[in-house]
């Protein structure tokens, strides 16, 4: 049924591809207009609507930012279509594993948005409207985010596990004696893998990773280049992994980092999903935490986790993504 269902789009999208008269007029006999396909996705489509929604969104939010430079329009196109993909294919899994979220879900989301930013609910309405999102599209997006969280804690969450011995030894490690009083603001580049790859996309990769470190060493503005070039979620962010403890960043850049100084640009490192370039764009020093050492010890755990679900939830999405079905549609 499924392998018919994705047939059928097929056929469908193709049919309005080849009679110009109603692929340039998008028009149903109604005279409703019909929404261009932009990408078919195992059963579902993304449409030019939900494309041009989106860039606005990422349009939006880079023109508040004064560190990420607005990249090209071919670019940004790009970037938000990668993202628009791994969110679909998220939800659609959610949705075969029957995750309902509620009214009330949603309504203790708004809630603690509300409290964080010290604001009533009224007032974080108003500003979202502000920015051009009614109600209802703010409610959804938040519906949409809450049912991703849920289908990465089943899929990816649920199956991770720090032993208390782990967090013992972290912090028994030379790495943590030396360096625990230092946190490290990270930007990323990833230059992608797909799932089992061979040792020509390997070695694809790796010339990739080695020709974006030329350019940064040339001079060209590490977030620049993580726009338009890295394969991570937080791309169109600069790949901006924010200030992070030592626990918290991925193993396989952690031995490197500690003898880095701030600035330093390091990689290509090589990982399970690909190969990551590092830019060190802060070092400080980390507020004392307080509390016993069992506090400690519970905190490195947390630490521990999110390190590893980090990792974790990028090899599963370029799983799902190797297991779906997308056809990127033509331009008409």
């Amino acid at each position: 049924m499924r392998k018919y269902l994705q047939l059928l789009l097929i056929v469908l999208c193709q049919f309005f591809l080849s009679h110009p008269s109603l692929a340039a007029k998008k028009v149903k006999p109604s005279g409703i207009a019909l929404d261009k396909i932009v990408v078919i996705l195992n059963n579902s489509v993304i449409t030019q609507t939900e494309l041009n929604e989106a860039m606005t969104k990422a349009k939006n939010q880079l023109a508040g930012s004064q560190k990420t430079p607005l990249p090209a329009a071919d670019i940004l196109r790009k970037q938000v279509l990668d993202q628009l993909i791994n969110r679909k294919l998220q939800l659609d899994l959610a949705q075969q594993a029957n995750i309902q979220i509620s009214e009330s879900d949603i309504d203790k989301a708004v809630n603690a948005i509300a409290a964080r930013n010290h604001i009533s609910t009224d007032e974080l309405y108003t500003s979202v409207s502000n920015q051009g999102l009614g109600r209802t599209e703010y409610r959804q997006e938040l519906h949409d985010e809450i049912t991703i969280q849920k289908i990465q804690q089943e899929a990816v969450a649920s199956k991770i596990t720090i032993t208390p011995q782990e967090a013992d030894d972290f912090m028994r490690s030379a790495a943590w004696l030396a360096h625990n009083t230092k946190e490290y603001h990270l930007e990323d580049i990833l230059v992608a893998l797909p799932e089992n790859p061979s040792s020509q996309d390997i070695a694809a990769a790796k010339n990739r990773a080695d020709h974006l470190l030329t350019k940064l060493h040339q001079g060209t503005p590490f977030r620049e280049v993580a726009v338009s070039e890295s394969g991570e979620s937080n791309a169109l962010q600069g790949g901006d992994l924010g200030w992070r403890k030592l626990p918290e960043i991925p193993s396989a850049f952690s031995n490197s980092l500690i003898q880095a100084q701030n600035n330093d640009i390091i990689g290509p490192i090589q990982t399970a999903n690909g190969f990551h370039i590092v830019h060190i764009a802060g070092i400080r020093k980390s507020a004392e935490t307080e509390g016993t050492m069992k506090n400690k010890h519970q905190l490195i755990q947390q630490l521990l986790f999110q390190r590893k679900f980090e990792e974790a939830l990028q090899s599963w999405i370029t799983k799902i993504r190797s297991e779906a079905f997308i056809n990127m549609q033509p331009d008409v």
